[in-house]
């Protein structure tokens, strides 16, 4: 959930989006997407988020975010251990078994004040750190913004997480559903945000993408996200070359074909 709070939040301090982007050749498919899951928001997730950050009791609903973080911790464990980061994984694992026990199933956040550091790795930026390409842009009904490396990381939640296992069935829709309210209810304050832009699909795209090529070089990118649309394959454009000025030796360009693992794919 904090990714996406995040991700909104930088929505507030982006400029203006610009339509044309490297990354989005299914545009004339995610737009319309876009507005169909404008349309299911405008009629049911916005005033159940609204109706539940109003009657219900604040600690009530802090526990029941802390649940669903706790199992997002879980699953960035492995996320974390994958990329090498051993400690942030080693913290991870504290995190959910303290929440999970001393926590009460995750209701109390009891590893953040105790000051137990809380990873946000997910298995798209493990991908990512291996050099796996982003892929094109995507749009999915219900889902929200994602890449092609990203959707696997969805796909892994949906496969090992709680609603693929919980009975009766009805379990598992209470679960779906109490769940994308929770989310829901944590973007409510970037509504009119969002509501602001000129153009609110590109708006969402650039920033998701923008964001996600910080995370994957772990707030540390190389240069800006090139967005142009110069590359219709999910592609970095190579840097442009060094002007040549007079009196000066030309700067030899880094060699292509020997990348950095540590520098990861230049995708976002």
């Amino acid at each position: 959930m904090r990714r996406l709070i995040a991700c909104l939040f930088a929505l507030a301090l982006a400029g203006c989006a610009t339509p044309s982007n490297n990354y989005d050749p299914l545009e004339s498919i995610n737009r319309p997407l876009y507005t169909l899951n404008k349309g299911i928001d405008k009629v049911a997730l916005r005033p159940l988020a609204q109706t539940w950050t109003t009657v219900t009791p604040e600690p009530v609903q802090k526990g029941v975010h802390n649940f669903f973080e706790n199992i997002y911790d879980l699953f960035a464990i492995p996320a974390a251990a994958l990329q090498g980061k051993f400690e942030d994984a080693g913290n991870g694992l504290g995190r959910v078994l303290l929440n999970t026990t001393v926590g009460l199933a995750g209701l109390f956040d009891v590893a953040t004040e105790l000051e137990i550091p809380k990873s946000d790795e997910d298995f798209g930026q493990t991908l990512g750190y291996w050099g796996v390409p982003s892929g094109p842009y995507l749009m999915l009904p219900g889902l929200g913004p994602k890449t092609v490396r990203d959707s696997v990381d969805s796909a892994i939640y949906f496969a090992a997480g709680p609603t693929t296992y919980l009975n009766p069935e009805s379990a598992r829709y209470v679960f779906i559903g109490v769940n994308a309210m929770d989310k829901r209810a944590q973007l409510l304050p970037f509504d009119k945000t969002l509501a602001e832009q000129y153009d609110e699909y590109a708006f969402v795209r650039d920033t998701y993408l923008q964001r996600r090529w910080f995370k994957v070089h772990d707030g540390n990118p190389p240069y800006p996200l090139p967005m142009g649309n110069d590359d219709p394959d999910g592609k970095d454009p190579a840097p442009a070359a060094p002007k040549k000025e007079q009196g000066s030796q030309p700067v030899k360009p880094a060699d292509p074909a020997k990348p950095s693992v540590k520098a990861r794919a230049e995708q976002p």
